[in-house]
């Protein structure tokens, strides 16, 4: 069925490529005029091959070569209970596998969190894959409510900071945290997920169960549709691990962005682009994108 889907998404815009002219456009984004050719039907193909890629797991460059100081927020409710933490367990130890894993390339922490969040460990603390599989499948079960709230704003202050492992900004290695819960917090949860937002923290959100969509979606990055997943129970969270770490390593590229036909027209194509690869198009918008990340011909 996705497939399907992909493929019929690529064949309306290759037939929408063919029935409009090339031209030029300018387009303003921070002050400066970018001048970007058309092509639709390129970005139609780079589409199909992504589609393909990602349905039918073809080998990338993959989380080897994306490097990150990445923090796990785990719920440990009472509602969770320890057998389905056992799982929770498993997962992380299942996705750190995707990176590699040192004190130059990708640091791990964990944070677990109930009444209040805990650091299991820092940044850095674990330098390889292994010492960082062995302290997840060690991470303490606590019980307790759900003080998501809390546990963002504990994991921005305490978790992303030099002193604790975190490399300094200068350094340009994205930080990212995923956030996993298995229902509504008895907290607020936007504010602190506005300033992880403002500290540069990309927020991924896992819910499972009776986690509210609403509030997962406050809680990610933008666009909501890439940093948001959910699943019924604790027996499918595995379901969502190859979604997940696709986003992951493609983390530094990959962008919802709209196409369109002319400067002025209401014909537009919203698809994801690997802007690392040679993307061409009228890049209408993109979400979660900096200036300095445009690679379009020009």
């Amino acid at each position: 069925m996705e497939l399907r889907l992909g493929f019929r998404i690529t064949l309306v815009l290759v037939i929408l490529a063919l029935t409009l002219s090339s031209e030029k456009v300018e387009a303003q984004r921070a002050g400066k005029t970018i001048r970007i050719r058309i092509s639709f039907v390129i970005a139609a193909l780079e589409h199909l091959l992504y589609v393909l890629k990602s349905l039918l797991n073809l080998p990338s460059l993959g989380c080897k070569n994306v490097h990150y100081d990445l923090a796990f927020i785990l719920d440990t409710s009472s509602s969770v209970g320890k057998e389905n933490f056992e799982k929770i367990r498993q997962w992380v130890s299942n996705l750190v596998e995707s990176f590699d894993v040192a004190p130059d390339k990708t640091r791990v922490a964990v944070v677990r969190y109930s009444d209040r969040p805990t650091t299991e460990f820092n940044l850095g603390q674990h330098k390889t894959l292994e010492d960082v599989k062995r302290a997840a499948s060690n991470i303490r079960y606590l019980g307790g409510n759900t003080m998501t709230g809390d546990a963002i704003n504990y994991t921005t202050s305490n978790i992303f900071t030099v002193q604790n492992g975190a490399r300094p900004v200068a350094r340009g290695i994205q930080k990212v945290a995923i956030l996993l819960t298995d229902g509504r917090s008895q907290d607020y949860v936007l504010e602190p997920s506005k300033k992880a937002a403002k500290a540069d923290i990309r927020m991924f959100a896992v819910g499972i169960g009776e986690a509210l969509k609403e509030e997962l979606e406050e809680i990610a990055a933008e666009p909501k549709k890439a940093h948001v997943f959910h699943v019924t129970d604790f027996n499918s969270i595995d379901k969502i691990r190859d979604r997940l770490r696709r986003r992951l390593c493609e983390s530094n590229c990959l962008f919802d962005c709209c196409y369109t036909a002319e400067a002025f027209s209401s014909k537009k194509a919203c698809l994801s682009v690997n802007l690392n690869a040679f993307s061409t198009g009228v890049l209408r918008k993109c979400f979660n994108m900096d200036t300095k990340q445009f690679t379009l011909l020009t």
